[in-house]
């Protein structure tokens, strides 16, 4: 059974845990290991202890959503600066500052848990885990204020271990190493007055550091706390010039996984965009399969074994208003996570944006596009206007010559969509011989079927606050299926969907206008009167 606790007994607790993690950080200053970064930093060890301390406490409480009087002046009084003005920041009405300095803070690796584990490979012991220790008994103090025991501690902490469980392994003693198994145990029990019990002795003595405990470095000079933070970040790389190889290496894995981690949820997320659009069914197999064989392809090289040569820019043939420069987006940011691209954007352009009136300024209009398109996509609509039938000496075909080059320059960080009618994209690939090599991704957007037609429709509406009622649906329905093929080409599928949809809202404002008092339902409900050809 969990023991209660009282504040009181949490407050006592939770200083004394505090005391531990100051007496450990006077041993990094006193001994050395601070020594190298601290001119990077601009923060002593305890300065970054207290930093640190409040910017976890913080964090959880916005995790938890629990702000009140009696949690901010724990996490401002317990430390001995209040690095993140809580106090002043609670008085005032506004903690937006101090969440975002605490957010940005801990983005960075735990420089105190890098220099740690440093320590305890030198000296062949286990302090990393006893610091760590100490840290989660602050935070599971917190979260049981006036009894409680929030649900929420777990998940905080196992986020939090995510980031920083590479930095808590011994590599001298696995006994000593901090994982989930006993991170579960840990919040299972319950037991705060254990403390550190559940690792073994560190084996050393810390009580002569002690003494040095209220004894607190204000620096002359110090750097205020938004330079402290900004500088603490963009010091990452030259700290870990300090570090031996070992340790470097851990920082990096341990950046590396949270960013991996962090683009394969961004991805999915992506991937949801995606199946959430109607229809389509073909162009999501097609995604999904192309995300597929990336993700392979980066475990390959993460093998080091053999790769085979992969072209990245794709034809999207199909009918306009199918989501072809939908899904391009989705597709350059999709790019961007599985580190194709590096910045994920979409350029959008067509000939008039990269075809000049007179010789020698397409080449440079085409230079300038795709300039500004470099990190992302380049999405070229009607490419095949770039190569008109029986064009002669047409200024599209130095566009597109140039275009090649500039793909093969710039191979490494640009990606090329380029769309239209199917026939017509046929034409434009064959008006240079260099198109076909670097286009070998064919995606088809097919035309919506009057149902998906009208699952977009009733898609925009509640999107906006409307809805139609079964008689103005069925009225649509009419109009699509009286379409012949001539004009529903000319209707233009969802772009079609979307120019009658913002007709039937002005057609019902014209109606309800007239109403001498208009009810939520007036102005909300779409009728069958609203819907005119």
């Amino acid at each position: 059974m969990q023991k209660q606790y009282t504040n009181e007994q949490l407050y006592r607790i939770a200083e004394e845990n505090y005391r531990l993690l100051s007496d450990y950080c006077f041993s990094l200053t006193e001994e050395g290991y601070f020594s190298k970064v601290e001119p990077v930093l601009h923060l002593s060890a305890e300065e970054v202890l207290d930093l640190y301390m409040q910017s976890l406490m913080l964090q959880f409480l916005v995790f938890g959503k629990r702000f009140n009087e009696e949690e901010i002046l724990f996490a401002a009084g317990l430390t001995r600066q209040d690095m993140l003005g809580l106090k002043t920041a609670w008085e005032a009405g506004d903690l937006s500052e101090a969440v975002g300095k605490s957010a940005k803070f801990l983005e960075a690796p735990p420089i105190l848990l890098q220099l740690f584990g440093l320590r305890d490979q030198e000296k062949r012991i286990g302090v990393t885990g006893l610091f760590f220790d100490s840290l989660l008994n602050v935070i599971i103090c917190l979260s049981y204020l006036n009894q409680v025991r929030d649900s929420r501690i777990s998940k905080f902490i196992g986020l939090y271990f995510d980031k920083v469980g590479a930095f808590l392994e011994n590599r001298q003693d696995a006994s000593r190493t901090v994982d989930g198994k006993y991170i579960f145990k840990k919040l299972c029990s319950g037991n705060l007055s254990e403390g550190c019990t559940l690792l073994r002795d560190a084996g050393e003595d810390f009580s002569a550091y002690k003494q040095k405990y209220f004894y607190y470095r204000h620096r002359a000079g110090a750097s205020p706390m938004a330079e402290a933070v900004s500088e603490h970040i963009e010091a990452e790389e030259e700290i870990r010039e300090f570090l031996p190889d070992s340790a470097a290496e851990t920082a990096r894995e341990a950046v590396s996984h949270r960013k991996e981690k962090e683009s394969g949820e961004e991805i999915d997320r992506l991937t949801e965009e995606l199946n959430r659009m109607v229809g389509l069914s073909e162009v999501k197999e097609e995604i999904r399969s192309l995300v597929n064989l990336i993700k392979v392809k980066r475990l390959r090289e993460k093998y080091k074994l053999p790769q085979m040569n992969m072209s990245y820019h794709m034809v999207f043939t199909g009918s306009p208003g199918t989501g072809k420069t939908t899904v391009a987006r989705l597709v350059a940011q999709i790019y961007k996570e599985l580190g194709i691209l590096s910045k994920g954007t979409l350029t959008e352009t067509d000939r008039s944006g990269l075809v000049a009136g007179y010789v020698g300024q397409t080449a440079l209009k085409v230079k300038e596009t795709v300039e500004r398109a470099i990190g992302g996509v380049l999405f070229i609509d009607e490419a095949y206007a770039l190569a008109p039938e029986n064009a002669g000496n047409d200024f599209g075909t130095e566009a597109i010559d140039t275009l090649v080059k500039l793909m093969e320059d710039h191979r490494d960080d640009f990606v090329v969509i380029v769309a239209g009618y199917t026939d017509e994209m046929q034409r434009f690939l064959k008006a240079n011989t260099g198109l076909y090599s670097r286009f070998n991704k064919f995606i088809r957007f097919t035309d919506y079927t009057n149902e998906e037609l009208l699952a977009i429709l009733d898609s925009m509406a509640s999107e906006t606050g409307f809805c139609l009622t079964e008689g103005a649906r069925r009225k649509v329905e009419r109009m699509l299926s009286d379409m012949d093929a001539e004009t529903k080409r000319g209707f233009g599928n969802a772009r079609g969907i979307r120019n009658l949809f913002e007709r039937l809202v002005s057609n019902q404002a014209n109606r309800i206008i007239e109403y001498s008092s208009q009810s939520i339902k007036d102005i909300t409900v779409i009728t069958e009167e609203d819907v005119t050809g």
